[in-house]
């Protein structure tokens, strides 16, 4: 896997580093860098009062620097329509840029970019910019550009707007970076758990190398982040929260582009939508992505004034992909499943905590879970796959339905805690090394249908009725060397063919109260 530099070296710029939280950044005492000089935009005739449209100032002063050079705006407060960045020259500011909210424009699917962003960047690279901004379009939109750095920013978007663009708009872009930036209000807030309007922190389309770290973005109408068709993307650290929508979204078109990415350490909390969506539902054809989703938090997420929204996964939505690992997430709350899984290929989930249920859906081909804690094992009436391994976990059920087909279901060194599991299936069974407890009236564990199974070294406690019930169309089953407490009968057995039964250690019409 290709995996993004984060380091981020412009020129000389490793001078303009992020401060420490808490503390106040300025500019001011900063030397030039060691290829280039800084350029007061003062000397070019801006004011900085508020009123007066700095813009043309601003631009000569960009348009005079040499490369390497940076363009220094100092306190005060910058009335600007738009700024042409050119290759080679960086922009830091003490100041505030703003934006007359006379420039706004409406986003459109038709017309994804505004006439008048606050920083156009197109065919250029080497640029490092760290400002503070309010605007009523896009902070910055780049188009075919490289080595875009936007570090230690602040930007504000027009909370009133119901049709925002975002505040960063990449657009076919290579090896740039958003880091250590708050970005917020890009759009209306949500205030109905059916729509929604557009108004994202960061959108990236059809680019390559994107690094988005340690940023801070909430309150926009849509996502945090959202990725369209781009690849070798890593996400990692951020603070997303109180967006309209997902925290972060992945999207396809050219489905081939979408690979190697890396969502690892971000906190997503209050989002309306999913924590994390990999959606690829429409290709009608499973691509591998290579993904990695781990040491991520998120907390209730999936609600708008507290009233569930169709969405809202803790952990993960994943729609039609394969080669992903989930590991060492943790989520809270949230609405949806918090792991799910549509119509995948090769899935692996290992040491993920969560309250909330595992759902899968449609036909996969390998999916692998290890270590992980969560409520309920859910799958749907249509789940079909080669193989569900699941190992070591902490489960509070398994909802089976009638009818799936899985040609191997492995239920392995598992600790369940509310039974019963009610087998009824196409395809082999094998439940090992589990502590199952049940005190429901069907009993813990029924074998309905299945080409075979094998009970082996499982510690059974049931309260009620027969432990284990094996009905005739249970093929070539193995109940070996098990031990089982029962308030009942410890099996009830309709003799289906080729039973074997052998070593188990049993305890029957037991008073569970005594337990």
């Amino acid at each position: 896997m290709k995996w993004i530099d984060r380091s981020y070296f412009v020129w000389g710029l490793a001078l303009l580093t992020i401060a420490c939280a808490g503390e106040t950044r300025s500019h001011t005492d900063e030397p030039a860098t060691e290829n280039g000089k800084r350029i007061n935009v003062m000397d070019y005739g801006a004011v900085g009062d508020g009123d007066t449209d700095d813009s043309e100032a601003i631009q000569r002063a960009v348009d005079s620097a040499a490369v390497g050079d940076t363009v220094y705006l100092p306190k005060g407060t910058y009335l600007v329509s738009s700024i042409r960045l050119v290759s080679n020259v960086h922009v830091v500011a003490d100041g505030l840029l703003k934006q007359s909210a006379g420039l706004s424009a409406p986003f459109a699917v038709e017309q994804q970019h505004s006439p008048a962003p606050l920083f156009r960047a197109h065919r250029i690279s080497n640029v490092y910019l760290s400002i503070r901004a309010e605007t009523v379009n896009e902070a910055i939109y780049a188009s075919q550009c490289s080595n875009i750095t936007v570090a230690d920013s602040h930007f504000r978007g027009d909370s009133t707007n119901r049709r925002s663009f975002p505040a960063v708009l990449w657009y076919d872009c290579s090896a740039s970076r958003v880091l250590g930036t708050t970005i917020s209000h890009y759009g209306s807030a949500r205030q109905s758990a059916t729509t929604y309007h557009p108004g994202t922190a960061i959108r990236v389309l059809s680019s390559s190398g994107i690094t988005i770290a340690d940023n801070d973005l909430h309150h926009n109408g849509e996502n945090g982040v959202f990725i369209h068709d781009s690849e070798n993307v890593e996400i990692d650290g951020n603070r997303i929260h109180h967006n309209g929508m997902s925290g972060i979204q992945v999207a396809f078109n050219a489905a081939e582009r979408v690979a190697n990415y890396r969502i690892t350490n971000n906190r997503l909390e209050h989002n309306a939508a999913d924590a994390v969506d990999i959606n690829n539902r429409a290709h009608g054809r499973v691509v591998a992505i290579n993904a990695l989703i781990a040491g991520n938090y998120s907390y209730h997420n999936g609600f708008v004034n507290d009233e569930s929204t169709p969405d809202g996964s803790g952990i993960g939505t994943l729609i039609g992909i394969s080669g992903v690992t989930l590991s060492g997430n943790r989520a809270f709350g949230n609405n949806r499943p918090a792991l799910y899984i549509e119509g995948c290929g090769d899935i692996t989930a290992n040491r993920n905590v969560t309250d909330g249920a595992f759902e899968l859906v449609g036909r996969w081909e390998h999916i692998r879970m290890e270590g992980n804690t969560f409520h309920t094992l859910r799958l749907l009436g249509n789940a079909s796959g080669a193989l569900l391994d699941i190992r070591h976990g902490k489960i509070g059920s398994v909802m089976l339905p009638n009818g799936i087909e899985i040609d191997s279901l492995r239920i392995m060194e598992n600790e369940i805690s509310s039974g019963p599991i009610n087998v009824n299936m196409d395809g082999y069974f094998k439940f090992e090394g589990n502590r199952l407890t049940s005190g429901h009236e069907l009993g813990a564990l029924l074998l309905v249908k299945v080409a075979g199974a094998s009970l082996l070294g499982n510690h059974i406690l049931n309260a009620k009725n027969a432990a284990i019930t094996v009905r005739e169309t249970a093929m070539r089953v193995r109940i070996d060397s098990n031990f089982v407490t029962s308030g009942g009968t410890w099996i009830h057995d309709f003799r289906p063919p080729d039973i074997k039964i052998n070593k188990n250690q049993v305890r029957e019409n037991v008073d569970m109260a005594e337990q």
